[in-house]
């Protein structure tokens, strides 16, 4: 049985390894892949270009800075960094096991969907260092330096002492450390951007997990996929399915194949892909997935997400 299961998981990862000719050209994404930006922004103050597929990935050390627009950044998978109008924070270590960042100016929103225990994410602000201990949503910023934990849990370390924070607290490091309730929520355009970045990047995840079962795998890993359809990385579970703080929806192949039967093909065409059965090694086989549907005369776009109650179908 235990080889059979073995031999299982190793077929299933050398169907997710073989991406689609669109996904294998693109560098895989890593700590410090710069996802997004709107306006301007910039790494050690030399501006940043390109399209969202050629976007740099910072080294330990590198600043990123944003002028008049936003940017985003990818940490471990699952977690998103979105930093406001006029911010740089610094990218201190790029490790997987130990992600390490300084708010230097302005404020930033940090969206955790997946921390697993052996990820160790901390940012520094101020005179204190700020771990984050659960999924959840946090704000920080670095004048008055504070973290606001609007879902989820941190545990901050100053001036020789610690404390913990958890949904609805705030943990300010000046002018003296203290933790209290907050009165009221920004409702900034960070808070809003933040929002909507969070809502197009879970649509881009039911879409991918849903390719991953037209195109036959029906399996996957937790782990940054780059979806050209939607111009993002995404990620989605390895097993059933979870809701981000924002209430959006991240399902794994398996479980999306349940819960959104219809496709999305192309503009003003919609079908459904036939259920199929569970193949011998324990994951979905469907139909291969093609540029195109043979003289069906949809658009070029295979197995598109659709959200349903959980969003509006919006694409960039």
């Amino acid at each position: 049985m235990k080889i059979r299961l073995r031999q299982a998981a190793e077929a299933a990862l050398v169907a997710v390894l073989a991406l689609p000719a669109a996904w294998a050209d693109v560098p895989p994404a890593r700590v410090g892949t710069l996802e997004y930006v709107e306006g301007s922004a910039s790494i050690d103050g030399r501006a940043v270009a390109g399209n969202q597929s050629q976007l740099p990935v910072l080294d330990n050390g590198q600043l990123l800075g944003t002028a008049s627009g936003h940017a985003e950044m990818l940490l471990t998978p699952g977690v998103f960094l979105r930093l406001d109008k006029g911010t740089k924070a610094r990218l201190e270590n790029a490790s997987l096991t130990d992600t390490r960042l300084r708010l230097e100016q302005g404020a930033a929103m940090l969206e955790v969907d997946n921390l697993h225990k052996d990820n160790l994410i901390r940012v520094d602000v101020g005179p204190g260092t700020v771990q984050v201990l659960k999924n959840g949503l946090y704000r920080f910023e670095a004048v008055p330096a504070q973290v606001l934990v609007l879902n989820g849990q941190v545990e901050a370390s100053g001036n020789d002492q610690i404390w913990k924070a958890g949904k609805h607290h705030e943990i300010s490091f000046s002018p003296g450390p203290t933790v209290a309730k907050y009165q009221s929520l920004p409702d900034d355009d960070l808070s809003k951007w933040s929002r909507l970045r969070s809502e197009y990047e879970a649509e881009a995840s039911v879409a991918s997990a849903q390719y991953f079962v037209d195109s036959g795998w029906g399996w996957g890993y937790p782990y940054w996929y780059w979806n050209p359809w939607f111009d993002t990385w995404t990620w989605f579970p390895a097993n059933g399915w979870l809701m981000n703080p924002y209430g959006f929806g991240y399902f794994s192949p398996m479980a999306v194949y349940s819960y959104f039967p219809m496709r999305y093909y192309g503009p003003h065409a919609y079908g459904f892909a036939p259920r199929v059965a569970l193949g011998a090694h324990g994951f979905w086989h469907g139909p291969a997935a093609s540029p195109a549907f043979r003289g069906g005369g949809f658009a070029t776009r295979p197995a598109f997400g659709h959200m349903g109650s959980f969003g509006r179908g919006m694409r960039r």
